[in-house]
């Protein structure tokens, strides 16, 4: 077996070799800047002295001719020396000053930023006035009167210009390790025992160093862009050296007779530093883990959304089945059309009962949603995260989403929502809201449903309230968006939505900023933001997350007379089977990014048919078991990204068979108003 040790480096190669490839405009800056790299590694060696060498017999050679060699391919200057032997020889030169200034700002400003970002205090407060110090004198003006004082040279720029830029690293990474050194992850590393360095080294550093690799891409642009100007001045590289910028300067004098003396350098400057731009960009991209399923994203989604248009009608939903399943094993796609076909015509299932099938919904539901699945764009490919979700909720009604942590949950509310990330997209299925397909609609008409037709409660409060604004303003922003009421009159309205989900001192406290708040106090400004417009559906996505048994008993009480009062049907979204056998009507069951189990709540609860549900419910501690040894589920939910073939809860089950490894069940009806996505549903529900 091969040492995971020794192949992890070739293998992380290639794999950033394999992102650079697919952005044709990174590859081609990587190209330019390795070409240029070379010609300053190999031009002074292949052009020797001919870049100093004066030839007074024939000055200012037109270009493009071949007749004096190579070296006057590009004409010579008043001298008579080739004017591309020149550029490579003073790529070396301006490299040799624009690298080592940008790598020592970069090292010296990044560790000192973080090392003060991260103990904060004085070190903070002196860290930033040396800093201010510094940048209260422009770069090039302190470069000109330091070189005016001292002899100009290759050594004494790369001093200047570093000096000069340290500022700039210092201050981003202060920023960024003050923001980190609050989070909760740098808490427990400290519980652990780590020591500053330590911290600094393995929690900072990986989070600041995209944003630095960027900054110092730039700045590479800048301290070339600084060292061209310099030369220009006269006070940069002096003759014999050679530089781009002092060819620029050299040139400027015969533009209108000798054009390319100053033309070619010119154009050198700008590829190299347009090519470290765009590099920039892509190192950005790929370095940062919360960015990187980004890199080639919108050429993805495009070829998806060519491959969904030519699939058809809804008449088609079996080929998106098997497109959307690419990818997985053979066994997983083993199932036959004669095997759908009779998995449809069990008896007891969804069509031959008379029940209503999950998804295809009545005219009483107001929100239906039927075979929606959802990919995430990974590097390597597509990744499956929720598949063939259906379900329907009436006006009134409480339908509780329910599951492990991981099973799909939010990201199917965040799908019918319409408010998944850039990565994720929707590849098949309809949401259906009162009777408008929602994933046809363009943004504009989205947006107009956003409150009045659709609203949604997220978990974490503290996050979903702008901390900048007042909450009285934030509450107010729906009335004046849908019903363009003044901002005198949106406030009022404002305040009434306050007095209704129960803040004491409405009128006063409007004023006052979210973190003045209790949590449960900003649960309930979430809700009342989330329902000022009386939406036909509400999603609570864990509304009682992080909150004591009494808050979360008031909020959900809270949730329970806004349905009743405005006719909304509620999904909540919960892991919490208590609070679901309490508040809800109905349940769907989730895991691995499907639905396995439907039906009213108590029947479900009473009697599973599905072995999943049977182990979550069994995994709740009861009064009869105190004392007694916990029951789990084991194992865990798989990723999204290894799914295993069949019955994707067939790993954890205890009844699982040789056909649960080799056919992927269906959910099929089980009773009135039940169905179940399991072989052995039937047994369940007889037994």
């Amino acid at each position: 077996m091969l040492d995971t040790s020794e192949a992890g480096g070739p293998a992380v190669r290639r794999r950033w070799f394999a992102l650079l490839l697919r952005d044709r405009f990174a590859t081609a800056a990587a190209v330019v800047l390795i070409l240029v790299a070379l010609c300053a590694v190999l031009g002074p060696l292949y052009a020797g002295d001919l870049a100093t060498r004066q030839n007074l017999r024939a000055p200012g050679r037109p270009p493009f001719g071949l007749d004096h060699g190579w070296a006057f391919v590009l004409g010579s200057d008043s001298l008579g020396r080739p004017v591309a032997a020149r550029l490579l020889a003073a790529a070396g030169t301006t490299l040799a000053v624009a690298v080592p200034a940008v790598l020592c700002s970069l090292v010296i400003g990044s560790v000192w930023g973080m090392w003060a970002g991260y103990h904060g205090g004085w070190r903070e407060s002196v860290s930033l006035r040396v800093a201010d110090v510094i940048l209260s004198f422009p770069s090039l003006l302190l470069a000109v009167v330091v070189l005016y004082v001292f002899s100009p040279s290759a050594a004494s720029l790369v001093l200047v210009l570093a000096v000069a830029r340290i500022p700039v690293y210092l201050r981003t990474a202060r920023a960024e390790a003050a923001e980190l050194r609050s989070r909760l992850f740098m808490d427990a590393a400290r519980t652990f025992g780590t020591g500053g360095w330590a911290a600094i080294r393995r929690h900072v550093a990986p989070s600041v160093l995209p944003t630095l690799l960027t900054v110092a891409a730039l700045d590479f642009c800048f301290v070339m862009l600084a060292e061209s100007s310099l030369s220009f001045l006269g006070i940069g590289i002096q003759p014999p050296d050679v530089s781009w910028g002092l060819m620029v300067a050299q040139g400027r004098q015969e533009l209108q007779s000798a054009w390319w003396i100053a033309l070619f350098p010119g154009l050198a400057i700008v590829v190299t530093t347009v090519s470290a731009t765009v590099l920039a960009s892509w190192a950005r991209l790929t370095t940062d883990p919360g960015q990187r399923w980004r890199e080639g994203l919108g050429r993805r989604s495009r070829g998806l959304r060519s491959d969904r248009g030519s699939r058809g009608d809804r008449g088609s939903r079996g080929d998106r089945r098997s497109r959307g399943d690419r990818g997985r094993s053979a066994a997983g796609d083993a199932a036959t059309e004669e095997e759908r076909e009779e998995e449809r015509s069990v008896p007891g299932s969804a069509a031959g009962s008379g029940a209503r099938p999950p998804g295809e919904g009545t005219e009483a539901d107001v929100l239906v949603v039927d075979d929606l699945s959802v990919d995430v764009h990974a590097p390597t490919g597509p990744v499956h995260v929720v598949r063939r979700v259906s379900f329907a909720v009436r006006s009134g009604e409480t339908l509780a989403l329910l599951g492990e942590s991981g099973c799909g949950k939010s990201m199917t509310a965040h799908a019918v929502a319409g408010l998944l990330d850039p990565v994720a997209e929707v590849v098949g299925g309809q949401v259906r809201l009162d009777g408008v397909d929602l994933l046809g609609l363009g943004a504009r008409a989205r947006r107009r449903l956003a409150g009045p037709g659709l609203a949604m409660v997220f978990q974490d409060a503290l996050s979903a309230l702008n901390p900048v604004h007042t909450v009285g303003a934030q509450l107010a922003e729906p009335f004046r968006i849908h019903e363009g009421l003044s901002r005198r009159a949106a406030r009022a309205r404002a305040v009434e939505l306050m007095e209704r989900v129960g803040i004491p001192e409405a009128r006063s406290r409007a004023e006052a900023y979210p973190h003045q708040f209790s949590g449960g106090m900003r649960q309930r400004l979430l809700i009342a933001t989330a329902v000022a417009l009386r939406p036909k559906v509400l999603i609570a996505d864990e509304p009682t997350t992080a909150l004591d048994v009494t808050v979360q008993a008031q909020i959900m009480d809270l949730l329970g007379e806004l349905r009743a009062e405005q006719r909304t049907a509620l999904v909540l979204i919960t892991h919490d089977l208590g609070l679901a056998a309490e508040h809800a009507d109905r349940v769907a069951v989730m895991y691995a990014g499907t639905v396995v189990e439907t039906g009213p709540v108590a029947e479900v609860f009473g009697r599973p048919h599905h072995p999943y549900t049977r182990g979550l419910l069994a995994s709740v501690p009861a009064e009869q078991h105190r004392g007694a040894r916990l029951t789990s589920i084991p194992g865990s939910p798989p990723e999204p990204g290894s799914v295993p073939a069949g019955c994707t809860f067939r790993t954890r089950c205890p009844m699982a068979r040789e056909r649960c490894a080799t056919h992927r069940p269906a959910l099929t009806g089980t009773g009135a108003g039940r169905a179940a996505a399991c072989h052995f549903g039937k047994e369940l529900a007889d037994a």
